[in-house]
């Protein structure tokens, strides 16, 4: 198997985990203080991550503070964690799978901009046409407008900075380690996020079974998702990200009743499709 298919594979099944994983905050964070809930997930998921590394005989190291595109990549983490995890209180989750599908877009002009890779007038174009489609589905100045969705374009943002300086991040970096770092932003990001909001509370059974099932979910998806950007070419994996759509769409509908309307359905397909044009067009131009 090809490096380019395990990554494509790799990154439909943590697009999958990760919107499950999204869902049960969402849910949890309906009963606990969000700050709680990111203190909880950061805290779980890096001792699975710790766990994993010790198994395997990795140390740990703190680069973030010495390794420049480590850095970059935890900036873009961290507003992507705070956007995100904001955006599931207040945004239905179909909404946000659906706006969270600029980012190959954004990536796309993000490596020409600042990479200094070559984008032709045709994909600026589709770029330009995605963005469009975005707008119609958050539908600036429509009597259904939440500015609460906004949280997800700077979600989107984060995700940008962090797919683009994670291809920039030397091997001798594993994966694990990588998403500890992540793990540990939950953590920060959750502290602050409560002691603003105020005290914690104390889960019941149902709730600590979410919140277990919510760790497993969300550290096998940063792994996965990871992994599949590390191992494959960006321009070949970023586009099965769309798939976190349908999986978004299929849980707000049949799990929490959200209601999908026709304009949002029309700005998605066009999202969709100009990311699978610049794809399409990376493809070619690399044979």
């Amino acid at each position: 198997m090809s490096a380019n298919l395990k990554s494509i594979i790799l990154m439909v099944i943590g697009m999958g985990f990760l919107t499950f994983g999204d869902l049960l905050i969402k849910i949890a964070s309906q009963t606990l203080p969000l700050g709680q809930v990111m203190i909880i997930f950061g805290a779980g998921s890096i001792t699975v991550f710790l766990g994993i590394m010790r198994i395997e005989g990795e140390s740990v190291r703190l680069s973030p503070f010495t390794n420049l595109a480590v850095v970059l990549r935890n900036i873009g983490d961290l507003i992507a964690i705070n956007g995100m995890c904001l955006a599931l209180v207040f945004v239905p989750i179909s909404t946000i799978g659906a706006v969270i599908q600029t980012v190959p877009l954004m990536v796309t002009a993000a490596a020409a901009l600042f990479l200094g890779e070559r984008v032709g007038p045709r994909r600026w174009l589709a770029i330009l046409i995605g963005f469009l489609g975005t707008l119609l589905i958050i539908q600036p100045g429509a009597a259904t407008f939440d500015i609460a969705t906004t949280l997800v374009l700077i979600a989107a943002a984060g995700m940008t900075l962090r797919d683009i300086t994670t291809k920039l991040v030397s091997e001798n970096f594993s994966t694990l380690l990588l998403s500890s770092y992540t793990s540990v932003l939950f953590i920060i990001s959750g502290g602050v996020l409560l002691i603003i909001s105020g005290g914690a509370s104390i889960p019941d059974i149902k709730m600590i079974t979410i919140l277990v099932a919510m760790i497993a979910c969300g550290s096998l998806g940063f792994f996965f998702t990871t992994k599949a950007v590390r191992l494959g070419d960006v321009s070949v994996v970023i586009p099965f990200r769309y798939t976190r759509l349908l999986f978004s769409v299929a849980a707000g509908i049949l799990i929490l009743g959200e209601q999908v309307n026709s304009i949002m359905l029309i700005g998605s397909a066009l999202t969709i499709s100009s990311g699978l044009y610049i794809w399409r067009r990376e493809i070619v131009i690399q044979n």
